[in-house]
């Protein structure tokens, strides 16, 4: 019964063999790694140690194999970019035994690389701009590519370093950190400032740190964008004498252009009183300024306006103010030609006689000496008597004069909010004709804001003075008083002070930054945000806001501002965009809020809206149902065909291909990758057995929507048909193939028809001819249709003894039988049928007596005896002798398993002899 078993389990391990092992699998091979790397290891311990043990049943020129060994080893560099996994089919030496090992091909972190633009790279790359180039438009892009940005690498661009010259300090340049974009980010760009050049260092890095770098070089070319600049007069004003002759210089305006234009001045309004020379810039008299005229005035208001080259404008106001000359004095005009004046002899001393009466036009210049020719007469008497001698008066000075105003402006004084405390605003100036006595200046009331100096009644600010302070007037009527020493006499005026505003203030905004998300599927003219801004300035236009989109190109026409709201439009958003998903899928706008103020201040509002995925398309392929065609005896991993589908939807056409159903065969004939779309063949063919088949694909888009697969993802089915074409791979067939077969000498004609069939080719395209056996043409094919041909007698045979004529009575005819007919003979297949034929002779005797005889009717008895012998397969003998060759081991096993076993030491003593150990010690009574 042991004896059994062990037969029954050799006889088993023997048929059912052991399977490929392989070391390794998968394999994850890093790329980059040079040629001759191992990678794993292929072993079969029934084919282990023969010369051609393995092989790749799939050609590749990227790995061998080594055939004894099994060893796997890569050939060439391989690039996760472009073949991230590759499928090796390897057999062993009968082909009965089959393993797919796969290779991943593992993505190794790889620097950018910025020599897309070498003058870049090399820091030699220029561009040039104008000094006025508009706020965040592109001026230079980093071109940075990364081998690893297919699989989700992605590359941030930041500016390292940034020098000016001449003038060092500069920073109006910035990068965007997602696409490369140089632009100017601040409104430093002055050429007249010194910024004649920047030096950029960009620098793109990777997710992993890895970098590359560069250099810019960024020009700038001057703009005649600056205005003149005039150089004030104090107090923005002059004085001129009013016996200024006419011709003379009364002043020269001068004004300087940073850009370096020549300039050119003007009147703004019409002057008769004073000409401007428009080159050098010098006022000239052309009337009197005699204040003696009524129609003269005592200051006079000139705006000049100044412009370059550029047509530049700037304009200045300053007055010109008219000062008293020194006249003569003159007496009233009744004493200059003589009066009379009767005095009372009786007249008291001291007694008040006449009063002078003269006129002095310039305040201030007192005269006090007087003489007086004064002559008396009498009266009633004649001849009259009468007498004359010089009096002198000496006039002492009395305080009797009210101080009046000479300088009291008779306009509105205008100052700015800005102005600091202790600026002057005007000198306000008062005389007193009693000689010896001085003026002093007060207000009337308390004001804060202002001071007056007592004694030269200079008025200037004392307090700060904010035009949006509600707690702050907007203009004062000051009220001052001139008064002389002793507070005996003084005079009282009023001007007035208007406060103006300045625009100090820019706009505020509620927010600085707005981040909001919207989907790519909303309607245009939805609302995205709608700015709350507010200038503190008090006036217009100071406080007047606008608003202005400053957008990039990618985000043009997608956004529209209206006053103050930001919608979508005209176009709506799309996500679909390779360059908006290296933006990560963000439109970065600004908003500049600006006031019309002069200068104007302005506000950069910053909105990121981020659009989020949707998953909107299906997929779409060339066709729904795909027909291919493979030849039946295509080696495995041939590509059958490959399904063409497109998705509009970022990223693009990342599809996945599953087989879902339909008719694959068994074991499966096709397998198909699932990202590439191809059908490849994972089994050998046979027409014979199948000519045509069925499969059902899925089409599946993948991460399309920011909601995570598969809660939105989109499929599509594609109907596969596979035909598989003919190839002439198996010879005909007859049967059976050795035919045997007895006939009659006298026989005529067909007797046996031929059984061939072709697993390739119908009936009709098979042809037969004998090529062997047949002697003396005995025999030929006769065919009908395209039914295979019956064998024929061609001619008698020959069997006459006492003649000596003795045809064959045996012959072996060899009938070869060729497929493809009519085809190329280069793809033809043979094959041979062997028929036996026995002839039996026969002998037909005619009596030669004339004599009627009597008819005998004779019976004729064919005696036929079949012989029957076992003509087996070719392949029994083989199997018969590897079983019988098998058996005796297996008995070898079991004799020798018995042999080293105690209990068989009766039929094996010799084997118990040798396992008993020798003796150590000589034992008594044995002698040596």
């Amino acid at each position: 019964m042991n004896i059994c078993k062990i037969l029954l389990i050799c006889t088993v391990f023997s048929r059912v063999g052991a399977e490929i092992q392989i070391l390794i699998d998968p394999v994850n091979l890093p790329e980059n790694l040079l040629p001759g790397t191992q990678l794993s290891r292929a072993y079969d311990k029934d084919v282990a140690g023969k010369a051609d043990a393995y092989r790749f049943l799939n050609k590749t020129k990227d790995f061998v194999i080594d055939a004894s060994s099994g060893v796997i080893t890569s050939t060439k560099v391989f690039d996760y970019e472009t073949d991230p996994v590759r499928f090796l089919f390897i057999v062993d030496t009968g082909g009965a035994m089959r393993r797919v090992l796969t290779i991943n091909i593992l993505d190794v972190p790889e620097p950018p690389d910025c020599t897309a633009d070498p003058q870049f790279s090399a820091g030699t790359a220029a561009v040039e701009i104008a000094e006025d180039y508009p706020l965040f438009q592109p001026i230079y892009r980093v071109t940075a590519t990364d081998q690893d940005s297919v699989h989700g690498d992605r590359l941030t661009y930041t500016l390292e370093t940034q020098l000016s010259g001449p003038e060092k300090g500069g920073n109006a340049f910035g990068v965007d950190a997602v696409n490369g974009v140089v632009s100017l980010k601040e409104d430093t760009l002055d050429f007249d400032r010194g910024y004649h050049a920047f030096q950029l260092t960009l620098r793109a890095t990777d997710t992993t740190g890895l970098f590359c770098q560069g250099t810019i070089i960024i020009k700038i070319r001057n703009v005649n964008d600056e205005r003149p600049q005039f150089e004030p007069f104090p107090l923005d004003s002059i004085n001129v004498t009013e016996q200024t002759p006419i011709g003379e210089t009364v002043t020269r305006v001068r004004a300087t252009d940073p850009d370096e234009d020549s300039i050119t001045y003007s009147f703004t309004t019409q002057q008769e009183v004073f000409g401007l020379d428009p080159a050098t810039g010098i006022i000239t008299l052309l009337r009197p300024l005699n204040l003696d005229y009524p129609n003269n005035s005592r200051a006079y208001s000139l705006e000049i306006e100044a412009r370059d080259s550029g047509n530049n404008t700037s304009t200045y106001t300053f007055t010109v103010r008219v000062e008293s000359a020194n006249d003569p004095i003159f007496c009233d005009l009744s004493f200059l030609t003589g009066v009379s004046v009767l005095v009372p002899e009786d007249v008291p001393a001291s007694a008040f006689i006449y009063m002078i009466l003269p006129r002095d036009p310039s305040p201030g210049q007192k005269f006090q000496l007087f003489r007086l020719v004064v002559a008396v007469s009498s009266r009633g008497k004649r001849p009259v008597e009468s007498c004359t001698g010089t009096e002198t008066l000496l006039v002492q000075n009395v305080n009797g004069e009210h101080s009046d105003f000479t300088c009291l402006p008779d306009a509105p004084v205008h100052i700015s909010e800005n102005m600091p405390v202790g600026t002057k605003l005007v000198t306000l100036t008062a005389t007193d004709r009693d000689s010896g006595d001085s003026v002093r200046y007060e207000f009337i009331g308390t004001h804060k804001e202002f001071s007056i100096n007592e004694d030269s009644g200079e008025v200037s600010i004392a307090y700060p003075l904010d035009y949006e302070d509600v707690g702050t007037p907007k203009s004062w009527v000051l009220r001052v008083r001139a008064y002389d020493n002793q507070r005996v006499h003084s005079t009282t005026g009023t001007f007035t002070v208007v406060l103006q505003d300045v625009n100090d203030n820019s706009p505020q905004c509620s927010q600085d930054i707005y981040t909001i998300e919207l989907a790519e599927n909303i309607p245009v003219e939805t609302l995205v945000v709608s700015l709350a801004c507010t200038d503190k300035d008090g006036a217009f236009p100071n406080n007047n806001i606008t608003y202005r989109l400053i957008v990039d190109p990618l985000s043009n026409e997608t956004f529209t501002l209206t006053n103050n709201e930001l919608k979508v439009g005209p176009k709506p958003l799309d996500s679909d965009n390779a360059t908006f998903a290296g933006r990560h899928f963000k439109h970065t706008v600004f908003v500049k809020v600006s006031d019309k103020g002069s200068p104007v201040l302005s506000t950069i509002i910053t909105v990121i809206v981020r659009v989020l995925r949707i998953n909107e398309m299906n997929p779409i392929g060339t066709t729904s149902a795909f027909t291919f065609s493979v030849l039946e005896n295509s080696p495995v991993d041939t590509l059958v065909g490959k399904l063409t589908f497109t998705d509009a939807d970022w990223p693009f056409n990342n599809l996945k291909y599953t087989i879902v159903g339909g008719r694959l065969g068994t074991p499966p004939k096709f397998y198909m990758e699932p990202y590439t779309g191809m059908i490849k063949l994972l089994d050998s063919l046979d027409r014979e057995s199948e000519l045509q088949y069925r499969i059902v694909v899925r089409i599946t888009d993948l991460d399309n929507d920011a909601v995570p697969d598969p809660l939105r993802q989109r499929s599509a089915t594609a109907q596969v048909t596979i035909n598989v074409l003919n190839v002439n791979d198996e010879p005909p067939l007859c049967h059976p193939p050795h035919l045997e077969t007895w006939i009659y000498s006298i026989v005529r004609g067909a007797f046996v028809q031929l059984n061939c069939s072709d697993g390739d080719s119908p009936p009709e395209h098979l042809s037969y001819l004998i090529v062997g056996g047949n002697t003396n043409n005995q025999f030929t094919l006769q065919r009908r249709g395209v039914d295979p041909p019956s064998l024929a007698t061609g001619q008698n045979f020959q069997y006459d003894v006492f003649q000596g004529i003795q045809d064959a009575v045996t012959f072996q005819l060899l009938i070869e039988v060729t497929d493809e007919l009519g085809g190329s003979k280069a793809g033809q297949l043979t094959a041979t049928s062997t028929v036996i034929i026995h002839v039996l002779p026969w002998t037909v005797t005619q009596p030669t007596s004339s004599t009627k005889i009597a008819s005998t009717s004779i019976t004729t008895l064919v005696l036929r005896k079949t012989s029957y012998y076992w003509a087996p397969d070719n392949w029994f003998p083989v199997v018969l002798t590897l079983t019988a060759a098998l058996f005796l081991m297996c008995l070898y096993t079991l004799a020798w398993y018995f042999s080293c076993c105690s209990h068989s030491i009766l039929l094996f003593p010799h084997c118990h002899e040798s396992g008993q150990s020798s003796p150590t010690a000589k034992e008594p009574g044995l002698s040596v």
